[in-house]
Parts: structure tokens; C-alpha cells; sequence
């Protein structure tokens, strides 16, 4: 068994090495086969100070995984961005013990085994390790978003704050609607297409605006809307969205590839924000598990591939028509070959 100078479970790690899903090399690779990826057998990590370790029970596709194993400046090394699981060992200073089921958000996430900062998991709730492992990238970015817009506080003086997601289907946006709505917005708009529709419906929008058939923005009357989250973040929303905000509204964009910036001509008394890296931990995924142990807030799983499919789990984000999100399996090991 594996010796370690700290607490562990004895039960719980019975091996020296793990499977993991690793970038092997440094130019990147793309899709449809990310060539770059495999799965390979791997040390189980030993956790420093700070840290646990954790048996990772469930995690999840978030565009950023794509993009970084797309670049060719990122090194090797274990990839995947949220997990969730069971400690199973910490270091000095570290408030969780083993035993514990916390989630967040960590490199290495694609392994049986993976090192977390204690103070960036939070507690899981009452749900499953899938849907807290689809969790800690989206949820806490939606968390840091809306609160950055000024909820939950405005909702306690205006009795009818109108929010605007502008993709309410996928893993940022299918949050955004339902915390938007847990978080006190009287009523939700967002945009999607085909099933996504009626999923956002389900989520608890009060208005779907189908983009195939109209711009979200050209939907909407002038002076409509309080505060918009730009979660998709196409070039030019800013500017098509300042019609349809109320003086003493805001407007959100979370920069990523699509573009999308502050408008260059806000409308007077609307504040503008870029919202960047988002730095969310503990604070913001305890409060989402809150609401989710509550049932005001669900994680829909679209899709559960095992570690030996992440270029499917890829694929089927990738290829859009997704509600909520992917899911990865590291306990599902039906198949250990080397990922080519």
C-alpha cells in the first residue's frame, strides 16, 4: 500500500499508480482525435501542505479544457478543470479530512486520483458526485457574475428586476438562468434554439427567444431589462443590448473567443462590466450546493463518458445542441487503452 506522512484512509488507496488522461506533448493538437491526449498509468500524487487528495467520483467538459490542450504553449501533464470526490488524504493545514466529499475546481481532474488546494473545495451536498463534478467551473462562475451585477442585493428593492442571459443551454448558461431566478430575479430572458427552448423553459425562463428566428436583443422593447448577463459574449452585444437596459442597469460580458467586449457608446447610467478570469471557490460553490441541496438549482447532465472517451465527451461539445453539461466518469474504466 502506499505510504504516506499524513492521515489516510487505509481502505481507500490501495496502489501506487492511477489511470490518467494527459496532454503528451507541447505543440496541441485539435478535433476531431486531439491525437495529443492519452490515457496512461500514472503515480498517485502525494499532497503537500494545503492539499488533499482526492478520489475523484465525478467531472466534466468545459470549453477551456478544449482550448488549452488546443494550445501549443501549454506543457504535458494531467488535464481537466472540475472534480469532485472523496478525500482520501491531506497534507499540514489542510480544514478537510479524509472521509469528506467536497468538490471544486483543480487541475488534474481527468484521473482516478488528483491534488486539490483545501481551501478552494467546498462540502458536497446531498447530490451525486456527477452532478457536483459539472459543477465548480459553471456554477461558480455564474455565482461570481450575478453577484458582480448586483444580485441578490437589487432584488430587494426592485419587486420586478428583469435579467437577461444571452445562452441559457449550455454549462455557464444553464446556471445563470436558474441562480438569476434563486438570486431574486423577478424574470429571466434568455436565448436558445431547437430543445433548448423548452429546457430553458423548464430551467425557469420566463422568455425564449429563439436566435435562429430573431436576435435576442431586436426582441426586446427599449427601457425592458435591468441587468444582463452576456455569458455567450458575441461581438457587438454590448452595443445591440444598451437599448433594452434601464438607467441605473448594468451589462456583463464574460470575455472568452467570441469576441465580445463593453460597448465603446453605453447608454447613460448603464455600468459596464468585463468580467475575466473567474477565481471562484469555496464561498461561491458552498452557496451554489445550498440552493442545490434546496432544489431551487439543478446540474442536467446532457451526456457521461468514461475516462477512455474524452475525445468523445469533446466531440459532443463541440458539436453544439448540448443542454447543461458533459459529463466525465473516472470510475468508468471499460476501456484503458491508449487514447491515438
Amino acid at each position: 500500500m502506499r505510504s504516506f506522512n499524513m492521515v489516510v484512509l487505509a481502505s481507500q488507496v490501495s496502489a501506487d499508480t492511477m489511470m490518467a488522461v494527459q496532454k503528451t506533448g507541447f505543440t496541441g493538437c485539435k478535433s476531431p482525435d486531439w491525437k495529443c491526449i492519452a490515457e496512461k498509468s500514472v503515480s498517485v500524487p502525494t499532497p503537500g501542505k494545503g492539499q488533499a487528495l482526492l478520489e475523484v467520483l465525478g467531472s466534466s467538459v468545459n470549453p477551456v479544457d478544449c482550448d488549452l490542450v488546443e494550445a501549443p504553449v501549454i506543457g504535458r501533464g494531467t488535464i481537466g478543470m472540475d472534480g469532485s470526490g472523496k478525500v482520501v488524504a491531506v497534507g499540514s493545514g489542510c480544514d478537510l479530512v479524509v472521509g469528506d466529499e467536497a468538490f471544486g475546481s483543480f487541475k488534474g481532474a481527468y484521473a482516478q486520483y488528483a491534488l486539490a488546494d483545501c481551501a478552494g473545495l467546498a462540502k458536497k451536498g446531498q447530490f451525486s458526485h456527477a452532478e457536483a463534478g459539472t459543477l465548480p467551473v459553471v456554477a461558480g462562475t455564474a455565482v461570481q457574475c450575478l453577484r458582480s451585477l448586483g444580485l441578490p442585493d437589487l432584488a430587494k428593492t426592485n419587486s420586478n428586476l428583469t435579467v437577461v442571459v444571452t445562452s441559457g443551454q449550455g454549462g455557464t448558461g444553464h446556471m445563470g438562468v436558474q441562480l438569476a431566478k434563486a438570486m431574486g430575479a423577478k424574470r429571466v430572458i434568455t436565448a436558445c434554439s431547437g430543445e433548448g427552448i423548452a429546457f430553458c423553459k423548464e430551467l425557469g425562463a420566463d422568455l425564449v427567444v429563439d436566435y435562429h428566428e430573431q436576435d435576442l436583443f431586436s426582441a426586446l422593447p427599449d427601457n425592458s431589462v435591468d441587468l444582463v448577463f452576456d455569458n455567450y459574449g458575441s461581438k457587438g452585444n454590448a452595443d445591440k443590448a444598451m437599448h433594452a437596459i434601464r438607467s441605473g442597469g448594468a451589462f456583463l460580458v464574460l470575455q472568452g473567443g467570441e469576441g465580445g467586449k463593453i460597448s465603446d457608446h453605453p447608454k447613460e447610467g448603464v455600468k459596464q462590466i468585463a468580467f475575466g478570469l473567474c477565481d471562484a471557490g469555496r464561498e461561491e460553490l458552498t452557496y451554489a450546493a445550498g440552493l442545490i441541496d434546496t432544489g431551487a438549482v439543478k446540474s442536467h447532465i446532457f451526456a457521461s463518458y468514461g475516462l477512455h472517451e474524452v475525445p468523445q465527451a469533446w466531440a459532443a461539445l463541440r458539436g453544439h445542441g448540448v443542454l447543461g453539461k458533459v459529463s466525465i466518469d473516472p470510475s468508468n474504466m471499460t476501456n484503458s487503452a491508449v487514447i491515438v
